[in-house]
């Protein structure tokens, strides 16, 4: 079993690890919602503005109006197909970034378990050396009486 000093080197280190994975958990939540929320608003605009056109179109366009109209969907669309996949991979990262977190909190409870089963060891040792000399006292006054009784 490893000594007390190393078992609980070995505790900080996972303790740190983990809390360092929560952190890291943290930003990628952050930044996973923040690429949705990026992608909601692109799907909103275009949504929006496909709406305004269409309105703007009952009157009539022409052929240039028209062209930059397609122009503009186009990049809109490209847009939305690319912070689509800053979403999946955002997500992705996210994914791996729990499964780390699981990972370092499997470690550290496993560190604290052996910790405490240390702990608790070390309090059984010392119970047993206590009443051991416990004992010790007690047989060398039972021998002590014994022996002042028989002088006696």
């Amino acid at each position: 079993m490893p000594t007390s000093s190393s078992l609980k080197m070995l505790l900080d280190l996972a303790q740190n690890r983990s809390d360092a994975a929560a952190r890291k958990l943290g930003e990628l939540n952050s930044r996973e919602r923040e690429a949705d929320q990026k992608l909601r608003l692109l799907l909103g605009y275009r949504q929006d503005y496909q709406v305004r056109f269409q309105e703007f179109a009952k009157n009539g366009i022409d052929q240039a109006e028209w062209r930059n109209f397609r122009q503009f969907m186009g990049k809109l669309d490209a847009a939305i197909a690319e912070q689509r996949n800053a979403v999946t991979n955002s997500r992705n990262r996210m994914q791996a970034g729990r499964t780390d977190w699981h990972a370092q909190q499997r470690q550290l409870k496993s560190y604290d378990t052996l910790s405490q089963r240390q702990e608790r060891a070390e309090i059984l040792r010392a119970a047993k050396r206590e009443q051991r000399e416990q004992d010790e006292q007690t047989i060398k006054a039972h021998v002590h009486n014994k022996a002042s009784g028989e002088r006696g």
